[in-house]
């Protein structure tokens, strides 16, 4: 049996803990190891820190604030904003993240050359010159030779700012495992400390595409802990990473024995939406109205529910058209949570409040009969259950940062054409012919949990961890 290890979980804000905390992570993994936390010191100084450090317990042995200056914080951005930029002909979804930064909601045909194309900048010249000034600082931060002199700099000016190396020095942990959501200071500061100290640390980006469309990192860790197999290679190649080094585990919300019956009596249809921007939703959700104005004779006794969740967001003009639209068409029912800016992924509620609308969430989830879905991370959650998921991607008319757009130039979402379950629609015809097998047949698809898409095996997420945390300190 190996030594109770010492080890240092890093995170950059409470919201990072939130799923980590829910599934018992932190006391699965103090059964085997002698676990010490570190956050910004300002984050524990909140309400929401007395309460997630109740649920904790005693299974963190120790826990220590860093500074964190906001200025390391707003360089830290900078920088993997210039990364986007200064990478952005080696990967389609850095490509996509620019096209988007620029167009979206613009309704801009791909083909942006085109007449169509050049009459929408016109009409919309005033705010495409303001996000042109929004992304000007980033794009010449990017340049190959301001990047190579600014970049030194700033890295510099992160570290300075965020004060991880002294407590990797406090702690002496055997590893750090820093939770990372995209490149930020605090990143930055935890592998730089590590290396500095010959601590070996492990990044655990923990959304499904965290580590594959946000920015290359410019310091990479002994360990990149990613969601499957198809993720790891992208990874590999994007933060030039040797092939062993980054690591398949699945995620921390995924485990064996999800899977879930259907409940012949109803058939709840979750609606999912996956970007900012409400309103691109509307052409396939207007589809799923029509098809059943056509279909409500066939479907009237099976008590079929929609309920509609938007990508989660506080923006009032995507809540004002969230309602509008509801209400226009009444067969939608918006998400209680949604509405209400209080789901699971908010940072502006208490941690209590978080665990119930995640609970919600879920148990939403394990009473449906399948699920339509833009390209989110629902979709693995869905799958882990054996829910098959609709991807609506209409090819037609397709404009820049669309769902078909993003189907096929992201790196998280490429795979899915592949993906057990999961059925794309490119077309309306398409669309109606899967909600019609689905409603009149309902079933579940069994998840391939090779690992390809969905990574879950005989152990825990934990012992997962902990495998390649052995892996690592034996090269030591």
């Amino acid at each position: 049996m190996p030594p109770r290890r010492k080890i240092l979980v890093v995170a950059g804000n409470l919201s990072h803990l939130d799923q980590f905390v829910i599934h018992g992570f932190f006391k699965e993994l103090s059964d085997e190891a002698e676990v010490y936390l570190t956050l910004p010191e300002q984050e524990l100084e909140t309400d929401r820190w007395h309460e997630v450090s109740r649920c904790l317990g005693d299974s963190v042995r120790e826990v220590v604030g860093f500074g964190y200056s906001s200025r390391a914080k707003v360089t830290g951005y900078q920088i993997g904003a210039a990364l986007t930029y200064r990478y952005r002909k080696t990967s389609e979804s850095y490509h996509v993240r620019i096209l988007e930064s620029f167009f979206g909601g613009f309704e801009l045909p791909m083909q942006i050359r085109s007449r169509r194309a050049f009459s929408i900048l016109v009409k919309r010249r005033a705010e495409l010159a303001r996000r042109i000034v929004h992304e000007f600082p980033a794009m010449i931060r990017g340049t190959r030779i301001f990047f190579w002199i600014w970049s030194k700099f700033a890295t510099r000016r992160v570290e300075a700012g965020c004060s991880l190396s002294s407590v990797l020095e406090k702690c002496d942990p055997d590893v750090t495992v820093t939770l990372m959501q995209r490149q930020a200071g605090f990143v930055i500061a935890s592998i730089d400390a590590g290396r500095k100290l010959g601590i070996p640390t492990l990044l655990i980006p923990y959304k499904w595409d965290n580590a594959s469309s946000k920015s290359p990192l410019i310091k990479t860790p002994n360990r990149m802990l990613v969601y499957n197999t198809a993720i790891q290679d992208v990874c590999a190649r994007m933060h030039k990473m040797s092939a062993s080094t980054v690591v398949a585990v699945g995620s921390v919300e995924i485990g064996t024995g999800k899977e879930t019956r259907i409940d012949q009596a109803s058939a709840l249809v979750p609606l999912i939406g996956a970007t900012l921007d409400t309103k691109s939703s509307a052409k396939w959700l207007l589809a799923l109205d029509k098809f059943f104005d056509s279909y409500a004779q066939q479907i009237v006794q099976k008590n079929v529910k929609l309920v509609w969740r938007p990508y989660p967001t506080a923006d009032k003009n995507n809540l004002e058209f969230m309602r509008s639209f509801a209400m226009a068409h009444p067969r939608f029912e918006l998400d209680k949570d949604i509405e209400a800016s209080v789901s699971h992924r908010s940072s502006k509620i208490t941690f209590a409040q978080t665990r119930a609308a995640y609970d919600r969430y879920i148990s939403m989830l394990e009473t449906s009969n399948f699920i339509v879905s833009e390209g989110t991370s629902v979709i693995v959650d869905a799958r882990a259950r054996g829910l098959a998921v609709i991807y609506p991607a209409f090819r037609n008319n397709a404009v820049v940062g669309c769902q078909w757009h993003r189907l096929n130039t992201s790196n998280h979402l490429k795979g899915l054409r592949e993906t057990t379950g999961v059925f794309i629609a490119e077309d309306e015809v398409e669309f109606e012919r899967l909600l019609n097998d689905f409603l009149t047949n309902p079933r579940r698809v069994p998840p391939d949990n090779t690992g390809e898409h969905i990574f879950v095996d005989h152990r825990s997420y934990v012992r997962r961890v902990l495998d390649v945390i052995e892996d690592v300190l034996s090269e030591r």
